[in-house]
């Protein structure tokens, strides 16, 4: 059993057509058919049953195109390990969501980049469901995100900072004077609030939901700016973290009369190889945490 053999049969699979197989793979139709028939014959057994217009798996074929999937994603996973350590890597992927990535990443970043120029420090956005779950996947070295949610057991994790959420309002709002607010306060009160897969989100609608009430959100945004305007404007209220509400002039940072304090973190999978660069890393950030305390 070869790898390529295997590729050619779950591309087979996917498309449920030999001969598109063939055209994605810019490969002969024969070759397609002659790999398939290779492994059936290694195995001894069937894995298609032939039609005019296509085929249709075994019970063999079924189980086989699930276990050849997974071991070529760990193939694939192995050889650009192995070709990182050749090249000695210098690079570092890193997710981070919107609201950290405005008041905490960027001293982060640059203090991190002044120290190590050589090494590339590669940075996207995205909610915290999906940069778990990116980092499950080895698309991703770490994540900076909320951890009050997660398990030790689960990820490994360094405590950079401690924040809390507060509820946003226009300086004009007339809400703007409370020293704090409950849910039953603000359980009316227009939201607009981070798209579904965002931490911040579970935890407003788990808030809510223990006093029997759903938030009001008029609109999903991704874009944390978006946000800031619709505030800022006083078109909506929302939430975010205490320390960037304090930055903006036109917004006033209101606390919940239960404070929903946010632990932040940055995570990595368990017993994942680590390069040298990502050393490096972990120990800038463990001496960025100490900076931070």
């Amino acid at each position: 059993m070869k790898l390529n053999q295997l590729r050619y049969f779950t591309a087979a699979c996917k498309l449920n057509n030999i001969t598109k197989a063939a055209q994605e793979l810019h490969i002969s139709q024969p070759s397609v058919s002659a790999a398939i028939k290779e492994l059936e014959e290694e195995f001894g057994v069937t894995l298609m049953h032939r039609m005019n217009k296509g085929f249709v798996l075994t019970q063999e074929g079924k189980y086989l195109w699930d276990r050849a999937e997974q071991l070529l994603m760990q193939a694939d996973a192995l050889s650009q390990m192995m070709c990182d350590m050749g090249s000695m890597r210098n690079k570092i992927n890193l997710g981070v969501p919107p609201m950290i990535g405005t008041f905490l990443f960027p001293d982060m970043y640059t203090g991190f980049m002044r120290e190590y120029p050589q090494i590339r420090l590669n940075s996207l956005e995205s909610g915290t469901k999906g940069l778990l779950e990116m980092l499950d996947r080895n698309e991703l070295d770490f994540a900076i995100v909320p951890s009050n949610h997660l398990s030790p057991n689960d990820y490994c994790m360094l405590e950079l900072t401690r924040t809390e959420t507060v509820f946003c309002v226009s300086v004009d709002h007339p809400l703007a004077g409370c020293e704090s607010v409950s849910v039953p306060m603000i359980q009316d009160e227009p939201l607009i609030m981070f798209n579904d897969g965002f931490y911040q989100n579970e935890v407003i609608k788990m808030r809510y939901a223990a006093y029997g009430k759903t938030p009001n959100i008029i609109h999903y945004s991704g874009q944390f700016y978006t946000i800031k305007q619709f505030i800022a404007k006083g078109i909506m209220a929302g939430f975010m973290f205490r320390d960037i509400a304090c930055t903006v002039p036109e917004i006033v940072g209101i606390g919940m009369d239960d404070p929903i304090l946010i632990r932040i973190s940055l995570i990595w999978k368990k017993n994942h190889h680590m390069f040298s660069d990502s050393a490096k890393f972990l120990k800038y950030a463990n001496e960025f945490a100490k900076r931070n305390d």
